[in-house]
């Protein structure tokens, strides 16, 4: 089974790294998020009613194929592998201005290709919004990039994000058949920010499932939660989901302080294996602040902050 973090930042690049060796501490739950973040997460303004605010200030911010028998006909679309540049996997990006607009595609394509000079191999979008599949699919793809893809679930719920999945279906006929997507990830947090229920969403996934494999996909689909949210909904969110998926943010539990960050994310990655078991688990968002609030012993700064990355790299990664 293999374990994967998405790092995301305040306001410094950082990095998604491929699984090491066990750690010592046993699993511990992360404590509940606030309802409203922490300072230090600078929230960028949605202009429109149905485009994600990145829950982190993010800088720009899954397996062995076995043979087929003789007698199988080969995928007509193979899926994408999961790949990782050594300890970076991806990260996460969000075509946005300071002021909530959409960046042009040439901001976009300058951006991509410096999170591929530094090292990544993958980008996370989380919705279709600011012609994403378009500009920062194309430029990802011309670093050779692979592409975690989203449809985002505000608070305007499923029926208005059912859109994106046409927007997906219609983007791949025209890419080649899902050339480059290694997983598609269907809401983010949308349970623990009550946008819709866990039943809702497992038959969105599902449904979206179903439209992407008939379009010819052939890769991972899945959702986002909280661990502890995926917890007390495994019996409705974990049969419909291929991977099991959580946004691990240690700053988020008052008792971890940087320098426990990447046991804390390691424990947690080792909890959700339990919570689905069977199925190879991703941790999709993760890091430390720079600037902000204390909470508790969770101290944000750039000492912090580069502590945390690098062991959540080393015990995550």
């Amino acid at each position: 089974m293999e374990d994967q973090s998405i790092i995301t930042t305040s306001s410094a690049a950082a990095a998604a790294t491929k699984p090491t060796t066990p750690f010592a501490p046993a699993p511990q739950e992360e404590d509940s998020k606030e309802a409203e973040k922490p300072a230090q997460f600078h929230e960028v303004p949605a202009p429109k009613a149905d485009k994600p605010a990145p829950p982190v200030e993010k800088p720009a911010t899954v397996d062995a194929h076995s043979e087929k028998p003789a007698n199988e006909k080969p995928d007509t679309h193979p899926k994408t592998p999961v790949k990782s540049s050594g300890d970076q996997w991806s990260m996460t990006y969000s075509p946005y201005t300071s002021d909530g607009g959409c960046k042009p595609p040439s901001d976009v394509a300058g951006d991509i290709a410096m999170i591929a000079k530094k090292g990544f191999s993958s980008i996370r979008l989380y919705s279709t919004d600011c012609s994403g599949l378009s500009s920062v699919a194309t430029a990802a793809l011309s670093h050779n990039l692979n592409i975690i893809l989203g449809v985002y679930i505000s608070d305007t719920g499923i029926s208005a994000a059912r859109p994106q999945v046409g927007e997906i279906v219609n983007w791949a006929s025209k890419n080649g058949h899902f050339k480059g997507v290694e997983m598609i990830v269907i809401g983010n947090e949308a349970v623990f920010n009550k946008f819709c229920s866990a039943a809702e969403l497992a038959s969105f996934v599902s449904e979206a499932k179903a439209a992407f494999s008939a379009a010819g996909y052939t890769g991972p689909v899945t959702t986002t939660e909280t661990v502890e949210v995926l917890k007390q909904n495994k019996a409705t969110l974990c049969p419909v989901c291929d991977v099991a998926a959580a946004n691990i943010h240690p700053f988020f539990n008052g008792k971890v302080t940087a320098e426990h960050a990447g046991e804390f994310v390691a424990s947690q990655l080792e909890l959700l294996a339990t919570i689905c078991p069977g199925k190879e688990t991703y941790n999709l968002e993760t890091g430390w602040p720079t600037k902000g609030s204390a909470n508790n012993a969770a101290i944000p700064g750039k000492w912090e902050q580069n502590v945390a990355i690098e062991g959540i790299k080393k015990a995550a990664g």
